[in-house]
């Protein structure tokens, strides 16, 4: 049989299988078109069963009943064969009926690249009103064009790195500093593995110490940032609070058992909010928020999240998806949905709304005004790859700051 014709039966048997891989709910009443088809990320919403699949459907359920329009909704996994940007993908020219008018995915796997090829731009599709309620949070949907930057996503949830510890630590407020780990002995557990690039942890402590974002898709590294974050981590290692183990750590689901579970002793993980959320609500213990440790203590963080996406070419079936959207935008269900999912509402306005009775607001409100974009898994050229490769040496224990700061330039100036 023809390559070619074994990779479209393989396409069409990935696009079939999809029911069997994923839930489908539909909400609505018999209509003359085909019903909306919105796809759902199974790390946020894992079944029909959850509090926060069931405001959705409540509230789809008004839209659906006034547009007199069906709403079909399917839950998939992500960033694997048969997720949802994956499907996607495979579909656009084999399959494209079988593919979603509008999805929600994570802003990893929101790429400039990825984004013409597959997705549809949401320029002039939504009120004034609601670009406005979003307050300055559109580069999180938006990509650069030759024209300047198109939104391409609809930013609804947000979510902040952070650093959380169940003993007090002996510092001022909650702007973290190297100095203050290292004076409290506070062993440091973050997700430092990285398969093509720079960990998330790593790179913000790397800007907060100077370094610069990626400029046209190249990083040029600051010797003296560079620096300072692998010498705070050389020093840990010297005093036993970080290990090699951190290495292995792609999330910090990894070593959330770990960490409750040694509250005797004083410690600081790194989370995202949405995790922290989930901890302080569902475990019988004492957690406190604060930055991840930078060496000024800056306050800073990357702001990671999801966004609405439109996969659909027809363009009335576009205006459709649009409207619903903003529907899905409105204040009190999109604070209501937010909460219950753990994570930040887009929209300023809600934070309060949202938040859950412990939280401390001024943290959030600071974490996000001082927050940057993730680095994406292949951007910045073969810099970030460099220093994810000089942070495991010192951890390691091969090397001392000094000398792999030293390793990453020459490598770099024979490139």
């Amino acid at each position: 049989m023809p390559k070619r014709w074994t990779t479209v039966i393989v396409v069409i048997c990935l696009l079939a299988s999809a029911g069997i891989q994923a839930q489908e709910g539909t909400l609505g009443q018999d209509s003359a078109q085909p019903p909306l088809r919105v796809w759902l990320p199974a790390p946020l919403i894992s079944d029909e069963s959850g509090d926060a699949f069931q405001l959705l459907s409540e509230h789809t359920a008004a839209f659906s009943s006034s547009r007199n329009i069906d709403i079909e909704f399917r839950i998939k996994d992500v960033g694997k064969v048969g997720g949802i940007m994956s499907t996607i993908r495979a579909g656009k020219d084999i399959a494209p009926a079988a593919l979603p008018d509008v999805t929600l995915i994570r802003r990893r796997d929101f790429t400039p690249a990825q984004s013409q090829q597959y997705l549809q731009s949401m320029e002039t599709l939504f009120s004034s009103s609601l670009i406005n309620a979003l307050d300055g949070g559109l580069e999180f949907g938006q990509i650069s064009l030759e024209a300047g930057a198109e939104l391409y996503g609809l930013p609804y949830l947000y979510d902040v790195l952070l650093a959380v510890h169940s003993q007090p630590l002996q510092a001022a407020g909650y702007r973290l500093t190297f100095v203050d780990v290292l004076a409290n002995e506070a062993a440091f557990l973050f997700p430092a593995a990285r398969a093509n690039g720079l960990n998330q942890t790593f790179y913000l402590q790397y800007l907060s110490a100077g370094g610069l974002t990626p400029s046209n898709g190249v990083m040029n590294i600051n010797e003296e940032a560079l620096g300072i974050v692998l010498k705070f981590y050389e020093d840990l290692v010297q005093r036993e609070l970080v290990t090699p183990d951190v290495l292995t750590y792609q999330a910090p689901t990894a070593y959330q058992s770990e960490f409750i579970n040694r509250s005797d002793r004083s410690q600081l993980a790194v989370f995202r909010a949405s995790e922290y959320f989930a901890m302080t609500e569902q475990q019988d213990a004492t957690l406190m928020a604060g930055q991840v440790p930078t060496a000024i203590g800056g306050g800073r963080s990357i702001r990671d999240g999801w966004l609405w996406v439109l996969v659909t070419p027809d363009m009335s079936r576009q205006t459709l998806s649009a409207r619903y959207l903003e529907w899905m935008m409105e204040p009190e269900f999109h604070a209501n949905f937010a909460r219950a999912l753990y994570h930040l509402p887009t929209q300023p306005a809600l934070l309060d709304d949202s938040l859950p009775p412990s939280a401390d607001r001024q943290f959030f409100v600071d974490l996000l005004a001082n927050a940057t974009l993730p680095l994406p898994e292949n951007e910045g050229g073969t810099a970030p790859r460099l220093m994810q490769e000089a942070l495991i040496h010192v951890l390691h224990g091969d090397a001392s700051a000094e000398q792999a700061t030293a390793q990453v330039l020459s490598q770099l100036a024979e490139r």
